[in-house]
């Protein structure tokens, strides 16, 4: 079988300070190898804003925000209402070719794995998972997409005989999420069940938010009955009565299960697990069932979604994060991890045998949910109880063995003598015990105005009506404000001439609030988006104002521990910086080097290293300090 030239590993949020501990402790043996036999760089900044879509979005291209276009997680199109954003995660939005696409001109193949803003593909010669569109296939979806796979069918959650206020607990807000940011994700909804006349429970599948089911797959069900064992459970009431059905134990998995189901497109296969999971004192329990996706609509090219639609695995990367913030259940969420990296193990070997590449990219996104779920209660902020400190603890020594058991993989069966190993990260993380509320700034300065609600209570800012007629400024994304300007929005109220004057206006009120009881000032910056070029924004695609955060333990209202601090943000025991690990042929071993970089640097550096041509856009620089001294004779 063929090896890759290149294996880039992401890892979304990654910590390097907490491997370079776990290393010291004797732990993470696979990833001390990568770090002993290879570069470490201890200073590798990220984009600004350090959100996941704009810093991979840099990662891919070497291109900064400004070049890419990927200014923040939202995007205000022309014309629109301030808060009628789209996604920036899909790349349709995406201005600079990516690195593989570089690489694609002399004839190198590619296979892209959940990868932010990786899609629609550009070139016949990549294959790619979840990134959303390809230039061959028009069945790959082509809606906006805000996770990192697509689900077309929800996972579902149904609660027997248990009190579901005890299962479901309303958990403080720093129990929730450690972020500032809503995420629908991490919100599991119960789904309906109802009994048949032959008394078995019918089991509802439901759809659970507007971006699923976008093919429109039929109707159906699951058929459940109760054994003193666990569960029974069938795809039909017949198949049920006719003993063809699955067993799933108390606390553990069913097989995987693949149903075929009709669509817009015609039949196909979806695949899933389902778990037992004992609730509350009485008896109660909970069947879970993982989301499913059908790979002819996920996956492009064609002929790379007919092999992987034969691979026995479930592919559901999206179902675990709502464990994490269960903590009886939270060994829940890494088996999902799990399952999902069996697949990609299988999808890997797959194309190294029928369908060889010279280029892997696979982004691991469970390290930041863990960051979001638990980075300021493991840091000790918001006065942790000493249970919830072990858990935090517990998430994240299971978070980062799961990553270092996938890289002992690659090593084993992978990464070949002259493959090129990159592991990087999108950003780092920081806890924070307080958040930035941008939102009430402006109001409590009369710049923003919201409608009355009916019976006089006071909302959360996402749910409130906006009086745009009595509004001057909106947040949006991480670090943008706009200015409600006439002529420019549709109900805009600020006069042209005094556009300057409102910007002005804005920015005291950002530096005004920004102070904490130890009267220091948390925002780094606040400008007019003509001066905003020292991060890499300020074309169109950003607000009037952008701000940011420095290193201390406040977080944004979106992002929380990450998005809106400084590229170079750190505290006593959270970094924003970005994990950076290269080795491979022509690279030196065993340095660890402290010296500036940034993401942009990756893609020019790659190409350079392994004599691709530059992504077109690119604005960053090659690394040349990490390469052998002696690599241009060799070569």
């Amino acid at each position: 079988m063929k090896k890759p030239e290149l294996f880039l590993l992401g890892v979304d949020g990654g910590m390097t300070s907490y491997i370079t501990e776990q290393i010291e402790k004797g732990k993470l043996p696979n990833l001390k190898k990568a770090f002993s036999e290879g570069c470490v760089l201890t200073d590798c900044r990220p984009a600004y804003p350090s959100i996941s879509a704009t810093c991979w979005a840099t990662i891919q291209t070497g291109a900064s925000p400004h070049m890419h276009g990927i200014t923040d997680e939202n995007i205000v199109p022309e014309g629109a209402y301030p808060n009628e954003f789209v996604s920036a995660y899909h790349g349709d939005y995406l201005m600079a070719e990516r690195f593989w696409e570089a690489a694609a001109r002399i004839g190198k193949k590619s296979l892209i794995a959940d990868f932010c803003v990786s899609g629609p593909a550009r070139t016949h010669l990549a294959r790619t998972i979840g990134g959303i569109g390809s230039v061959a296939d028009s069945r790959v979806l082509a809606t906006e997409q805000t996770l990192r796979t697509v689900k077309e069918i929800s996972e579902q959650l149904y609660v027997f005989d248990a009190d579901v206020s005890s299962i479901f607990p309303s958990l403080p807000a720093f129990a929730m999420t450690a972020s500032g940011k809503w995420q629908p994700q991490i919100k599991l909804q119960q789904s309906k069940y109802d009994k048949t006349d032959k008394g078995y429970f019918r089991l509802h599948v439901e759809k659970k938010n507007d971006l699923e089911n976008p093919f429109n797959i039929e109707e159906f069900y699951w058929y459940m009955d109760v054994t003193k064992k666990g569960i029974n459970i069938a795809v039909s009431e017949k198949d049920m009565q006719a003993g063809k059905y699955y067993e799933v134990p108390m606390n553990g998995w069913s097989e995987v299960i693949k149903r075929t189901l009709k669509d817009d497109n015609g039949p196909g296969n979806y695949r899933f697990r389902i778990k037992l999971i004992p609730a509350g004192e009485n008896g109660g329990f909970m069947v879970f069932i993982t989301s499913a996706v059908n790979m002819y609509n996920a996956l492009s090219p064609e002929s790379f979604a007919k092999r992987a639609d034969n691979i026995e695995e479930i592919c559901s990367s999206n179902s675990y994060a709502h464990f994490l913030t269960r903590e009886g259940n939270i060994d829940t969420a890494f088996e999902l991890i799990e399952f999902k990296n069996e697949w990609w193990k299988k999808i890997i070997l797959d194309a190294m045998e029928n369908d060889p590449v010279d280029i892997m990219a696979f982004v691991m996104g469970h390290t930041d949910s863990v960051n979001h779920m638990y980075r300021s209660i493991f840091e000790g902020l918001q006065n942790p109880t000493e249970e919830q400190s072990a858990v935090a603890k517990y998430a994240y020594k299971r978070a980062y063995e799961i990553l270092d058991d996938f890289i002992g993989w690659l090593y084993e069966h992978v990464l070949g003598e002259d493959t090129v190993f990159m592991i990087i990260g999108d950003h780092g993380s920081i806890g924070f015990n307080r958040t930035v509320l941008v939102h009430d700034y402006l109001e409590k300065e009369g710049l923003l105005n919201y409608l009355p609600e009916p019976d006089g209570k006071r909302l959360y800012w996402r749910n409130r009506r906006i009086d745009w007629k009595n509004t001057k400024a909106f947040p949006v994304g991480c670090v943008n404000v706009y200015v409600n300007l006439k002529g420019r929005q549709p109900e805009g109220i600020v006069e042209p001439e005094d556009y300057d004057k409102t910007v002005n206006e804005i920015i005291r009120a950002l530096y005004k609030h920004h102070w904490n009881e130890k009267d220091q000032c948390y925002i780094a910056f606040a400008v007019e988006k003509q001066q905003a070029g020292f991060v890499g924004l300020g074309t169109e695609r950003v607000g009037d104002v952008l701000y940011g955060l420095s290193g201390n333990t406040t977080g944004g209202y979106i992002g929380g521990v990450h998005a809106c601090q400084i590229p170079s943000a750190k505290t006593a025991t959270g970094d924003i910086r970005c994990l950076f690990a290269l080795s491979g042929k022509n690279v030196k071993k065993r340095q660890i080097i402290d010296r500036p970089a940034n993401i942009e640097d990756v893609a020019p550096t790659l190409c350079y290293l392994l004599k691709y041509p530059q992504p077109a856009q690119a604005t960053g620089g090659v690394l040349f300090h990490l390469f052998e001294d002696d690599m241009y004779q060799k070569s």
